[in-house]
């Protein structure tokens, strides 16, 4: 906990006002002592309401326009001679701060930004969505939340490309049909699938899922547009013959874990039979698709749809990679990744290099990671391709860890201080067996040390960040647009 921090104001507040109320039932020294404690604990909110945003804070007016990259703040290098100073005062060095930048030519390697609730990272995403759109890339946002301020200045950035896609706001929202694109009913299957628990006992009821799915849409395809409604209603509403003819009761065990994601997934918002959001679309007018989806309403439903999504859109830019380059780059921004990532998104960032995809994704810990894969080796998959890791302030030395071991180690110069004391002997020459001798040194080597310490990302400043780029490492903050 950091003295700026909301959590801090409240319990100075309450000390002073306990220090307030000893004061008026006291006298004498205890009395001014009280009052100098609660006006010293006024002084500290005061200052730490002007310190929400760190010192020096950065605003911008516009929009950075840079030729061959994208601002993602002002910083320096961190190199030996940081971690040097690091060691020696106990506190982060400070260098001449000047434009970081990421050249293109990194950008299609994909982005990881880290760090704990509220240390700037929905900023940083913000920053890299409008340099995204006012390049006139076709960009794809995927808000599990539903983020009004990041909302509200890309859409006015947008203008007329700007297509949204609400579950809390179906009123003002295009629909959007995530099983539209296929080139194979395998797929339709695959992407069902991919949404059901796989997990230790639920693995066979994942399998009798894909079966199920696969047969109803095998007899969709072709006769009838390839919804979720259309979907629902041929795999268990009314199952079709290759499903009918199997035991009532058994069907329905095998077909348990459908039952609920149907439920949710088929509403008209999400199974328009023509028009609405498609990939190709937004690809090919260069639009700008805002995907709100309210998880804070619920979870479960904004969870499936977003994970449909990223899986209809891994097959859009599979198939133009393998049957044309596009028009140019798809940016998909995916805020909280740790809430829609499935195995299967691990091979958009392996693999869409080629296809001209640039990935930016944000989560809180790489636990989160691990939570939604289901084991830490997935998780590194996911840390692993991301060429360049943004991390913000950790929550804790574990998570801090994490980026300390990616940034590696270097030789410092450790200086060690010794003393010795031993009592005078006759044969010393002292004539007093009273005296004493006293022994000092000092030696100096190099040791292997973290290059960036955990205790250093877990003590970074509201909007401040460290970040490995290419090999190299970054010590930045991000502006604030005006």
């Amino acid at each position: 906990m950091r003295w700026w921090d909301g959590t801090a104001r409240i319990h100075v507040a309450v000390a002073a006002a306990n220090a307030l109320a000893l004061a008026a039932m006291t006298g004498g020294v205890a009395r001014w002592a009280s009052l100098g404690f609660a006006l010293a604990a006024a002084a500290l909110i005061v200052c730490s309401l002007r310190s929400v945003t760190p010192r020096g804070e950065l605003r911008l007016d516009r929009v950075p326009e840079r030729e061959g990259g994208v601002v993602i703040g002002s910083g320096f290098e961190w190199g030996r001679e940081e971690a040097q100073e690091t060691v020696e005062t106990g506190r982060a060095a400070a260098r001449t701060e000047v434009e970081l930048l990421l050249p293109d030519d990194i950008l299609d390697r994909h982005i990881l930004i880290v760090g704990t609730t509220g240390t700037g990272k929905t900023r940083l995403l913000e920053l890299l969505i409008l340099q995204a759109v006012a390049r006139g890339d076709a960009v794809v946002v995927i808000d599990p939340k539903g983020d009004e301020g990041l909302l509200r200045r890309v859409r006015a950035a947008a203008g007329a490309r700007f297509r949204f896609f609400s579950l809390p706001h179906p009123e003002s929202s295009v629909r959007y049909n995530p099983l539209g694109r296929y080139r194979d009913v395998r797929e339709v299957a695959d992407r069902i699938a991919a949404l059901l628990p796989s997990a230790g006992d639920a693995l066979p009821f994942r399998n009798f899922g894909w079966e199920i799915v696969h047969e109803a849409a095998s007899a969709i395809h072709g006769r009838k547009p390839m919804t979720l409604r259309n979907l629902k209603v041929a795999a268990i509403d009314r199952p079709v013959p290759a499903l009918a003819g199997r035991p009532r009761e058994h069907f329905l065990k095998t077909a348990s874990a459908l039952l609920p994601l149907f439920s949710k997934l088929s509403s008209p918002l999400l199974s328009p039979e023509e028009g609405g959001l498609s990939w190709e679309g937004v690809d090919r007018g260069r639009e700008v698709a805002f995907l709100s989806l309210g998880s804070m309403l619920g979870y479960e439903t904004a969870s499936a749809v977003a994970k449909l999504a990223l899986l209809d859109l891994q097959g859009y830019v599979g198939a133009r990679y393998a049957y044309g380059k596009g028009p140019g780059p798809i940016w998909l921004f995916v805020d909280e990744l740790g809430d829609v990532v499935t195995p299967e998104f691990s091979s958009i960032l392996s693999k869409s290099r080629g296809m001209g995809m640039r990935v930016v994704g944000c989560v809180q810990t790489v636990a989160d990671l691990e939570a939604a894969l289901g084991s830490r080796a997935r998780a590194g998959q996911v840390l692993g391709s991301a060429n360049t890791v943004i991390q913000f302030r950790a929550p804790g030395a574990e998570d801090a860890e994490v980026f300390s071991r990616m940034a590696g180690e270097r030789l410092v110069r450790m200086v060690s201080e010794g003393a010795a004391y031993e009592p005078a002997l006759l044969s010393s020459g002292f004539k007093d067996v009273d005296d004493f001798r006293a022994r000092f040194s000092e030696s100096s080597d190099w040791r292997e040390h973290a290059l960036v310490p955990a205790w250093a990302v877990t003590e970074l400043p509201v909007f401040h960040y460290f970040a490995r780029v290419t090999g190299k490492i970054l010590r930045g903050r991000v502006p604030l647009l005006r």
